[in-house]
């Protein structure tokens, strides 16, 4: 099975414009001409060093940790992954460009990353037809889960509440379990909304839904509590260099 890196910067004030075009000129444009190496704009820098393009790339709107920026990784294992970003960073383009764009000053206070596994329940929650990229808003939703139930937790999910949200706008793109991180165990949802106003609309729609608000009752009854607790809500703004498409991530 595959997994996914999940890498989440804190970025330093005033700093997102050179944090983007750091990642921009690693992930995304060609990599410069080397001795006996690829021509320039072949491939990219990451490309060359068998580091996976970002799935998608985001700018927190709004959360705790903003202004943020993030993007997920798709590997194969965590072999691949650590056999292979080590080679990257010691490469001199990196370390120079770097050095160019940070100036002295720090870029991001802080980073997160995590190693999640998709969840099952996924596929049959994936959007349909020719995939296409995705705008609008995006919202990302770290979602803490009653130790031992994860099973269960994730069946209502995939039965009650997603589809509860997809009926009201939303487009399910990911759905995932942190394998290694912080609070574990933890869900991560990300869902694409085509504006701001139905997003809000439609979690207001969301804590009304007979369905919903039934399955709640069910968690108590069962377990005492619900089957979700606290959550992180993260608004984001797609890059418009490296937008994800609809068919995210795929779970194959």
């Amino acid at each position: 099975m595959s997994l996914f890196e999940f890498r989440f910067y804190a970025v330093a004030s005033g700093r997102m414009a050179s944090e983007l075009a750091l990642v921009h000129d690693m992930a995304i444009a060609g990599a410069p001409d080397t001795e006996g190496g690829p021509p320039e704009h072949e491939q990219t820098l990451w490309e060359r060093y068998g580091v996976p393009r970002p799935l998608g790339s985001w700018v927190t709107l709004s959360g705790a940790a903003t202004p943020g920026f993030l993007y997920i990784m798709k590997w194969r294992d965590l072999g691949e992954r650590d056999a292979r970003f080590p080679r990257f960073w010691l490469d001199r383009f990196w370390r120079a460009r770097r050095a160019q764009l940070t100036d002295g000053m720090t870029l991001v206070d802080s980073i997160e990353n995590w190693v999640m596994e998709a969840l099952p329940q996924w596929e049959s929650l994936r959007e349909q037809g020719q995939p296409t990229e995705s705008g609008g808003v995006h919202e990302l939703r770290v979602q803490d889960v009653l130790n031992g139930s994860q099973a269960e937790a994730a069946d209502v999910l995939a039965t009650i509440d997603l589809p509860a949200l997809k009926r009201r706008g939303a487009k399910v793109m990911g759905l995932f379990e942190v394998a290694i991180g912080p609070g574990r165990p933890r869900f991560v949802i990300l869902l694409a909304w085509p504006d701001l106003q139905t997003q809000i609309d439609g979690w207001l729609a969301f804590d009304r839904d007979v369905e919903v608000t039934a399955q709640r009752e069910r968690e108590r009854a069962k377990h005492g509590r619900r089957l979700f607790s606290t959550s992180q809500q993260h608004l984001l703004q797609p890059v418009k260099w490296n937008r994800p498409r609809t068919d995210f991530g795929a779970v194959s």
